[in-house]
């Protein structure tokens, strides 16, 4: 198996690239109030017929995507996602980006079609290959952990132990590719090396273009709703939580103070289309114990846990409005024809009483 690494053996990394990783721990702000992390996916997908037919990687600093390449059957290029990367890398970091990407786009279909041998697979049907790896920045400013991973058909396939230098495979499948990597000890040596080094000095250098949009802290907006269950006797309150950054938060589901957190059903963490992220947990309660249950928000912009309950409409209901409303309007309109009858039979008396001159 070709191991698609960073930089690859055939494109040493440029001098700016060294030059800039030197700065960055100059560089760096001193407002990293909490770690980081660069990470990075990769993608191959191959369909029935010749060739790769998807290849995609996405890069993120943190919970931010900044960087996106896709395949486009070899034309594609590396792309920014941010602001921030896009007005300080110039045309030479991106040419590298793009190269880097065609290499490994070769690579992975080398791996698919291996993968179909180990696993003694058709090329009928669908196949993905992918690749995981970052490197963390601790509050300190020193290297965290860092992961270099494989997976196959959204399995686990293989990954680097930094510590042995050696290779873990995840089933019989993934022998042949361990007993491959570890016959060259240079290949986990390259990859470590990245992550402890180019690969934070990096995340160093990310981070100082990112500044303030990285290492702002958005708390959540917090809202319970109340949802009848389908049988009538239960419902479901949902604890939502709207607007936050980072992506990190943390859910529990109380009742009576007791966690019922092993009964809640937990939604993943979206994007909310404007840099933050939004997440919901549900719980179903017997109908009229609502108030015995409290949703319970941990959050690195909040000072501290944040405990919301469903809180009642304090306004009538909808229907007792409407009623109301015509009950007002035929009690009106009856008045109103009461007086109206009443002038028509005073005035008939009248005319009687005076009637017209001939």
């Amino acid at each position: 198996m070709e191991t698609p690494a960073w930089p690859g053996p055939r494109l040493p990394p440029p001098p700016w690239l060294l030059l800039l990783g030197l700065l960055g721990a100059a560089l760096l702000p001193d407002a990293c109030g909490r770690s980081h992390w660069l990470r990075y996916f990769t993608t191959g997908v191959t369909r029935p017929g010749p060739g790769l037919s998807e290849f995609t990687t996405v890069g993120y600093v943190d919970d931010v995507q900044f960087v996106r390449f896709d395949g486009n059957g070899g034309r594609g290029r590396m792309e920014p996602r941010t602001p921030w990367i896009r007005d300080n890398e110039g045309s030479e970091y991106w040419d590298w980006e793009t190269q880097k990407m065609r290499t490994w786009a070769q690579s992975f279909r080398v791996n698919l079609q291996s993968a179909l041998v180990y696993y003694n697979q058709s090329k009928e049907g669908s196949h993905s290959f992918q690749l995981m790896y970052g490197c963390q920045l601790r509050e300190d400013n020193t290297t965290g952990k860092g992961y270099w991973q494989y997976g196959y058909d959204g399995r686990d396939y293989l990954a680097l132990d930094k510590v042995t230098r050696s290779w873990t495979a995840a089933d019989a499948g993934a022998l042949n590719s361990k007993r491959k990597l570890e016959a060259d000890r240079t290949i986990a040596e390259r990859e470590k090396a990245y992550l402890d080094g180019q690969c934070i000095d990096a995340l160093r250098r990310y981070l100082r273009f990112g500044g303030p949009s990285l290492i702002r802290t958005d708390p959540p907006e917090v809202e319970v709703t109340r949802h009848p269950g389908p049988d009538g006797e239960d419902v479901s309150l949902r604890c939502r939580a709207l607007g936050f950054y980072p992506a990190d938060i943390k859910f529990r589901w109380e009742r009576e103070g007791e966690d019922v957190s092993q009964e809640t059903e937990f939604v993943d963490t979206r994007p909310s289309g404007e840099g933050n992220f939004q997440k919901w947990a549900s719980v179903n309660v017997p109908r009229g114990e609502e108030q015995k249950y409290v949703c319970v928000v941990e959050h690195e912009g909040l000072a501290q846990p944040l405990a919301v309950k469903w809180v009642p409409d304090a306004s009538p209901p909808i229907a007792a409005i409407v009623g109301a409303v015509v009950v007002i309007l035929l009690v009106t309109a009856a008045v109103v024809g009461f007086v109206i009858w009443k002038r028509k039979k005073s005035g008939l008396k009248r005319r009687q009483l005076h009637p017209s001159r001939l």
